[in-house]
């Protein structure tokens, strides 16, 4: 069928980055980790426009991309390019507070499926106003918490709710890097968690980065500057018992990883390798990879094919901007409880 017209609102590198080919190795079309490389690789999908208020970003996407794309149209203004170019699919990648405005005016354009990077939003308010735009217009909303495409995750997630190594136990988070950032790369971690304990959170307590007690709203720059968000560390506990620690800290170290406890068995998880620990005593555990499938379509790539899939045939998201919102909600939460003196906070938040 013919491609659905994309766009993409935002060209920093997760929007616009393009992957380094391994040229004269037999090896072809290198997994792409950005929007416009998953537009690339989607036979579906045609990039037809993309969108940026700095005129410096368009100029290095033209000279990333030109060869690709020789006929882009470029735009500093995302609504005069949704109304002259009237994409089907768009890509939301701007900052994190200025995600709502333009995912509710696509709502109400031609966009029958939205890309929006996390966070959801930075307030509760601007997501249910998104996620009201998208119900009210039938708009497909997706958003981009990448580790729901990877397949050592989907794994894993796979293996708890089979039951084979007994009922999910706890939890722990942990993240470390400069950019340990609570709203910008923290909200991966706590998604992550929501997707592994599969039961609404039901209350919290947290300590935050110190010099950053105040006000509960948001107060970052956008996902720019690490100095303006707060590492911080927490205890959910969720329906049914599962007990989540959430970690972060700013070091030179990058790396963050997952350790997940059942009855009869352990994951362990992180971006660089997935391995399961059975244990017959104290001092003898049975360590093993994590046998995982290879997939065409995975991150990136594998949100924008679950779109058209979407689109075309139904089906259930796999990230909808409900389950984003849940991940935002326990961000603010942490706030809330940090700036209470690390209270316990309930959840839902009033």
């Amino acid at each position: 069928m013919p491609p659905y017209s994309t766009a993409i609102v935002g060209l920093t590198g997760i929007g616009a980055a393009r992957p380094t080919e391994n040229e004269g190795s037999g090896l072809y079309a290198a997994m792409p980790r950005s929007h416009a490389a998953a537009y690339h690789r989607h036979p579906q999908t045609q990039l037809s426009a993309v969108c940026d208020l700095n005129p410096a970003a368009l100029e290095q996407f033209r000279q990333t991309w030109q060869d690709v794309w020789p006929q882009m149209h470029y735009y500093t203004d995302y609504q005069q390019m949704l109304e002259e170019i009237r994409p089907d699919l768009l890509s939301v990648v701007t900052s994190d507070h200025a995600h709502a405005d333009i995912v509710v005016q696509a709502a109400h354009s031609t966009a029958s499926a939205i890309l929006c990077e996390k966070p959801i939003a930075t307030t509760l308010a601007d997501a249910d106003r998104m996620i009201a735009a998208c119900a009210a217009t039938n708009t497909l909303l997706s958003i981009e918490h990448t580790r729901r495409w990877d397949p050592n995750y989907v794994k894993a997630r796979q293996l708890i709710r089979s039951g084979e190594i007994g009922p999910l136990r706890t939890i722990v988070a942990e993240m470390f890097s400069l950019r340990s950032m609570l709203f910008r790369n923290g909200i991966h971690f706590i998604d992550m968690l929501n997707y592994f304990a599969e039961t609404p959170a039901q209350w919290l307590v947290a300590e935050l980065e110190e010099g950053f007690t105040g006000a509960d709203e948001y107060g970052g720059s956008g996902g720019r500057d690490p100095d303006s968000e707060p590492f911080a560390s927490a205890y959910i506990h969720y329906e049914g018992g599962v007990r989540a620690f959430y970690n972060s800290y700013k070091t030179t170290l990058p790396g963050a990883q997952f350790n997940i406890t059942c009855d009869e068995g352990r994951l362990e998880l992180s971006d660089r390798n997935a391995r399961l620990i059975r244990g017959t005593s104290h001092y003898e555990w049975l360590e093993s990879d994590l046998q995982v499938g290879n997939y065409m379509h995975t991150h990136q790539l594998g949100a924008v094919a679950e779109l058209v899939d979407v689109l075309e045939n139904g089906g259930q998201l796999v990230c909808p901007p409900q389950e984003a919102r849940s991940a935002l909600e326990i961000a603010l939460a942490m706030q809330r409880s940090h700036n209470a003196g690390n209270m316990r906070i309930n959840l839902p938040l009033s």
